[in-house]
């Protein structure tokens, strides 16, 4: 294999676990030069870049990172590019999930989620420009959701995060594109990885395998906006061309997270 990710070095955050160490393991198996896999859980990072390096040795490079301190996500962008000099992608890809109802939620959970859905996302989207726009080229990828296009009850706070992070991309690309620069955020409904903490993932969930394939994918086509599965695109397209439908849908959904918050205590 290889092409668009051959011989490339890429920083990934969020790599111990999820869409994140799904993508670090893609980009070494198509060929990539070497993967930055930044994580704050420091035992997960550890298991993960161990098993990887002796698949791909001299190509993995653990770096134990909060995402909400600067100072540990320049250190992370910067460890990448002195490697050979250069920095050809980086995947902001650590986040958390927040899915509650409005009484539950506390200004300390939003502050929570800002500083990681959001701000992470921004020290390592800022961090990485400056190399980028010096050396010519360079692919920054931001996680987004389905959930920052289209509303969704019960998903205020993290669709507040996931609607900056899109807008923000898309701002970029057209800003910077004739430097060389490209951006993608990538809009996922529900993926099975660890952000559903104790739950079992919803029926309607993907693999990390197929979201990742997707993503790269189109990330080869040079697309901005990645939107993931395809019950996701028709959401998408529901809310911005069908709005009647759209409104039933999502009142229909709100009154099921309700009930099942009711007798569940959970929103699935």
């Amino acid at each position: 294999m290889g092409g668009y990710f051959e011989n490339k070095i890429a920083a990934v955050t969020g790599a111990a676990s999820g869409i994140g160490l799904e993508i670090s393991e893609q980009v070494l198996s198509r060929g990539g030069r070497a993967v930055f896999m930044a994580d704050v859980k420091e035992e997960n990072l550890t298991r993960e870049s161990e098993r990887l390096k002796e698949k791909y040795p001299g190509k993995v490079f653990p770096v134990l990172t909060d995402v909400t301190k600067l100072e540990q996500v320049q250190k992370l962008i910067g460890s990448a590019k002195d490697l050979e000099g250069r920095l050809d992608l980086v995947f902001n890809n650590a986040g958390t999930g927040v899915t509650l109802p409005t009484g539950q939620i506390t200004f300390e959970i939003w502050r929570f989620a800002v500083d990681l859905n959001l701000m992470g996302i921004v020290y390592g989207t800022y961090s990485a420009i400056p190399i980028m726009r010096e050396q010519g080229f360079g692919h920054i990828v931001n996680a987004g959701s389905i959930t920052g296009r289209v509303p969704v009850p019960y998903q205020a706070v993290y669709a507040a995060t996931k609607s900056a992070v899109i807008s923000m991309t898309e701002s970029l690309q057209y800003e910077l594109e004739t430097e060389g620069l490209q951006f993608s955020v990538y809009c996922p409904a529900n993926v099975r990885t660890p952000i559903f903490g104790a739950l079992t993932p919803p029926a309607d969930s993907i693999g990390v395998d197929e979201a990742v394939d997707y993503i790269f994918g189109e990330m080869e086509k040079k697309s901005v906006l990645i939107i993931l599965p395809e019950s996701a695109r028709q959401f998408d397209i529901a809310y911005r061309e069908h709005k009647e439908m759209f409104e039933k849908l999502v009142r229909d959904l709100a009154a099921e997270r309700r009930e099942n918050y009711r007798t569940k205590g959970t929103y699935y």
